[in-house]
């Protein structure tokens, strides 16, 4: 085969391809798949996007969290020795649709922790939302539906609530600022308390707050919420130990720049475990302000006593660096008395917090 000949060969070769790929193509584009894009959801707010080929909104955040404390052990008593230090990140994904019935809604949070004495992951809270309905595991809802106490890193040396339960609750909009809820929960944790036998003789014992018959915690709550800010109270019944708590609360936006909070606990015993009943005595109050005093800058305080006599303060300034992280150095006090000892704690925490 000669030069030219093979060159006719290949251009004719190559001509007849482009042909049969310009006639394949129409066809292949006919069928290709049309491509998704991210598209925004504005109906919930900023942070949510539809989920490709649906009409789910999705949002996806957290936080990244590191603290170090010094001094005193403010929540237990005695010293940490030294700086002990503690790491957690949060995952929160936040589902919404429309339905008949309304919005739809899910919300699971995931949380992932360091510290010196080791490592764990857990679900904190995982609720299934819809026509006021709610169900799933969070935190208490003698918590939750109330708010948790103040803008301070250490709000719970003396704790306002049981831990992380399962619950389903009904929450029912009248309109006007009002609302009132009713929940049942299984409980979880335990309570130590000291006991006297009839001999006289003092022990100290340790009490399971979970139900244990086929009837759940109970609890109910109203709320009433204006420009202004807000008026909560709440009923809850233990039905394992037959008791009772109750709370009320009052958050009050003073101006654009300072709210103060006040909150109050009773319970029916301070003699019997009772799982809405976490602190000493019959009685335990809380008062708290935060006051923003620059355009980075809040001061945060708050202040706690219960009837057996201990008490609690932390003292706190929460600087944003930058949008989405900030740090927040805070002292504390505790004087225990009572059931808790004799003792005067001092310490400090240092927290860095990078939300998105």
């Amino acid at each position: 085969m000669n030069q030219r000949h093979t060159v006719k060969t290949i251009l004719g070769g190559t001509a007849a391809a482009l042909c049969l790929m310009a006639g394949v193509q129409p066809a292949m584009a006919a069928d290709a798949e049309p491509a998704e894009y991210v598209r925004v959801c504005d109906a919930y707010g900023q942070g949510f996007f539809y989920m490709p080929g649906t009409e789910t909104c999705l949002k996806i955040g957290g936080y990244i969290r590191h603290e170090a404390a010094i001094g005193d052990d403010v929540y237990w008593g005695g010293s940490l020795g030294g700086l002990t230090s503690k790491t957690r990140a949060t995952l929160r994904f936040d589902a919404r649709s429309e339905t008949e019935l309304g919005t739809l809604r899910s919300n699971i949070e995931t949380r992932f922790e360091y510290k010196a004495s080791g490592t764990r992951s857990y679900v904190s809270e995982a609720l299934i939302e819809i026509a006021g309905f709610s169900v799933g595991l969070a935190d208490s809802l003698f918590a939750n539906w109330t708010w948790a106490a103040g803008n301070v890193v250490y709000d719970d040396v003396i704790y306002y609530s049981g831990d992380r339960t399962a619950q389903v609750s009904y929450t029912y909009d009248f309109g006007n600022g009002f609302s009132a809820m009713i929940g049942a929960e299984e409980g979880t944790g335990s309570w130590e308390m000291e006991t006297v036998d009839a001999s006289g003789l003092a022990r100290r014992d340790w009490y399971d707050l979970t139900v244990d018959s086929g009837l759940p915690h109970l609890i109910a709550g109203v709320k009433y919420e204006q420009d202004w800010g807000m008026l909560f109270g709440m009923a809850a019944y233990d039905s394992r130990y037959d008791a009772w708590a109750f709370k009320a609360r009052v958050n009050l936006d003073v101006t654009d720049a300072l709210s103060l909070f006040f909150m109050g606990s009773y319970q029916s015993d301070a003699d019997r475990p009772n799982y809405y009943g976490s602190w000493y005595g019959d009685w335990v109050v809380w008062g708290g302000l935060s006051a923003k005093v620059s355009e980075k800058a809040t001061v945060n305080s708050q202040i706690v006593y219960e009837e057996d006599g201990t008490w609690a303060t932390a003292l706190n300034v929460a600087y944003e660096v930058v949008p989405g992280f900030k740090i927040t150095p805070e002292l504390n006090y505790t004087a225990f008395r009572g059931f808790r000892g004799d003792d005067n704690l001092v310490g400090g925490v240092v927290r860095f917090q990078r939300s998105f």
